[in-house]
């Protein structure tokens, strides 16, 4: 196909896909998504194996331990806001159209469950509870970049349905 000046033009780009997102908000979610794994994993690594003996002998956590944490939680909450911003127009749009169903679905039960032990984490009192959430959620969270690229790599047969010419002309 070409387009103005005789260039070729890349007929991906000229009809828009559901829910395709435009590249800021696609760069942002990555950079988002990216923050919330690493510093939960920052996070994990100080809280569980980087411990300082301070003056007196005592074994004591890192002090970067709790400002890890505080960056994950300011991710988390950035992540939260993005899912809201997606849900309109990717994430309803996308279901709708039955567009990557078992890995955004997939996805949708990982942010749901992350953000539901999130919160419990910051509201449980009992220090039984808390340890178990907190399992449960960083399992789940560490796997969670997994399914993420998953969604991000896999094209189903309605992604390639929707463009017939562009497989015609690579």
């Amino acid at each position: 196909m070409a387009g103005a000046g005789g260039r070729k033009v890349n007929p991906r780009r000229t009809i828009a896909r559901v829910g395709a997102l435009p590249t800021r908000r696609r760069l942002n979610i990555y950079a988002i998504a990216i923050g919330v794994w690493v510093t939960g994993v920052l996070w994990l690594i100080y809280h569980y194996f980087v411990r300082i003996i301070d003056n007196f002998g005592f074994e004591n956590s890192h002090p970067l331990e709790q400002w890890w944490l505080i960056a994950h939680a300011i991710f988390s909450f950035a992540a939260v806001w993005m899912f809201g911003v997606l849900w309109p127009n990717h994430i309803k749009k996308g279901w709708k159209m039955k567009a990557r169903r078992p890995t955004g679905g997939g996805l949708f039960g990982v942010i749901l469950w992350l953000t539901l032990t999130g919160l419990a984490l910051y509201y449980i009192g009992s220090d039984a509870w808390r340890s178990w959430t907190s399992i449960l959620h960083w399992t789940v969270g560490l796997a969670g970049i997994v399914v993420f690229i998953w969604h991000l790599v896999t094209r189903t047969s309605h992604d390639d349905k929707e463009h017939p010419e562009a497989e015609a002309t690579g």
